[in-house]
């Protein structure tokens, strides 16, 4: 039987095509890949379930009715394609899956700060519980790019075309046309609330929605392979960042076994990262005066990870 090779791990911090893992990439130890073996990867790690997207044309953005089950197999499943149906299964996760589930379980997340052309782009890797509602997670992702959460906020979902890939840089801006949900602060009281009357199914409260039930192993893969990007500041000038989710972290992983240092017993750090933050409430005629005498490169984790321990967290 000839040996089967391991499957690589890929990730995405900007710039071009690697193979490598978490501990390569905390230590900068990367390998260049070409297209074929980047489709090599793809085929190799494809869940035969997840098939998202696959065949959706580049330009087709309405949704297509999904193929009818088969009578003849237990096993098969018609791909979620209709937006509401995946805001159903996100409340029906919410609902019928209790936080106990999740309890031990934390995942790895790449935040991507969107600007034009930059120097070096602004990244920052979290180490999340499973647990961690939206409107906590908000908080973790002003503190790790020094966002003040002053103004509204907003994670919008999207569905991802045929062309994808988390590797090509145009991919890491926002397109609405394939928008399906909003979470935000929009319940009773919300800072979105606008009223029962002009309430929209396709918002969900960030009070209500963990993270888990976006990306947990129980829910949809349509759902799980949703397009996110938080947006700050979303209805005067807005600034967004890809969220993209990595995976899940080894167990019992913790700050200190990567020489990174925590508060005890906190909950949400930062592993590693990219780039200085760009501040978003600079006036714009003092905006070049600080860009000049920015350093593009310099950041200090320390910083990141003490802003990060204020966090209250419930989960």
């Amino acid at each position: 039987m000839a040996e089967r090779k391991p499957k690589r791990q890929r990730i995405s911090l900007g710039g071009p095509a690697v193979d490598t893992s978490f501990e390569d990439y905390l230590t900068g130890k990367t390998t260049e890949v070409s297209s074929e073996e980047e489709e090599e990867f793809d085929q190799e790690n494809q869940d035969p379930a997840d098939k998202f997207g696959e065949d959706e044309d580049e330009d087709e953005l309405e949704a297509q009715p999904a193929p009818s089950r088969s009578a003849t197999s237990s096993t098969s499943r018609a791909p979620i394609t209709n937006p509401s149906d995946l805001i159903l299964r996100i409340n029906a996760h919410q609902n019928n899956t209790p936080h106990t589930s999740a309890k031990n379980i934390s995942y790895l997340v790449q935040v991507w700060a969107v600007f034009g052309e930059v120097p070096v782009e602004t990244t920052r890797l979290l180490h999340v519980p499973a647990t961690l509602l939206f409107e906590q997670f908000s908080q973790a992702i002003c503190a790790s790019l020094d966002w003040h959460e002053i103004h509204l906020w907003k994670f919008s979902l999207e569905q991802r075309s045929k062309t994808y890939s988390a590797l090509n840089n145009k991919y890491k801006y926002p397109d609405e046309r394939r928008q399906i949900a909003n979470i935000k602060d929009c319940g009773v009281g919300g800072m979105h609330n606008p009223g029962a009357d002009l309430a929209s199914p396709q918002d969900l409260d960030s009070k209500k929605v963990r993270l888990m039930d976006i990306w947990n192993d129980t829910q949809a893969p349509e759902v799980r392979r949703l397009r996110m990007f938080f947006t700050y500041d979303c209805y005067g000038d807005p600034t967004s960042a890809a969220v993209n989710f990595m995976g899940v972290a080894a167990e019992g992983l913790q700050a200190a076994d990567l020489g990174i240092k925590v508060q005890k017993g906190q909950a949400v750090w930062c592993a590693g990262g990219s780039g200085a933050s760009v501040p978003v409430d600079v006036p714009e005629d003092e905006f070049d005066k600080w860009e000049a005498g920015a350093n593009k490169h310099e950041w200090e984790i320390g910083d990141v990870n003490k802003y990060l321990a204020e966090i209250k967290i419930k989960v």
